[in-house]
């Protein structure tokens, strides 16, 4: 085959390309302006019923609060120490420590920290800054709990054996 047919069907290609988006530029589909306003609608209606259950919600926690004032009959003040020191009265407060790829031992200290497990973030950090356990922290979710040590949570994440 020659050069200029080659050139005539790569011309002829680029032109119907174009015309095929000005077509749809120009005189766009009916359709997707009704899915659009459908999905308006629904979106619309979502958000009322999610406002619905936050204002239920707020009544049952209203509810509760008010039956548990009641049926206690403490001040607010010890329930406020109650709250603020739920380890040193022997509560173990449990959660799931996710960990993914890049966080550094101070993220995982921190997330200790606001989750309630551990009490000091900074003897975290530098246990898990340690070239044995720093090197081999892994992916994944671990059930931690405050009644663990700091050597337990470690060796939890790094997947070391306790020795």
């Amino acid at each position: 085959m020659k050069r200029s047919t080659f050139r005539g069907f790569g011309i002829a290609c680029i032109l119907s390309g174009c015309l095929m988006i000005g077509w749809d530029y120009f005189f766009p589909a009916e359709s997707t302006s009704d899915e659009i306003v459908k999905y308006e609608e629904k979106i619309t209606q979502l958000e009322s019923q999610l406002k619905e259950k936050e204002q239920q919600l707020k009544e049952m926690e209203n509810q509760t609060s008010t039956n548990d004032s009641k049926e206690e009959g403490t001040t607010t003040q010890s329930a406020a120490e109650e709250t603020a020191s739920p380890n040193e009265q022997g509560d173990v407060t449990e959660g799931i420590l996710y960990i993914y790829s890049g966080l550094t031992p101070y993220e995982i200290s921190k997330k200790l920290k606001d989750m309630g497990i551990i009490q000091n973030a900074v003897e975290m950090e530098l246990f898990l800054a340690q070239p044995e356990y720093a090197r081999s922290i892994q992916k994944g979710q671990y059930k931690v709990n405050s009644s663990m040590s700091v050597e337990e949570i470690a060796n939890l994440i790094t997947g070391k054996r306790n020795s």
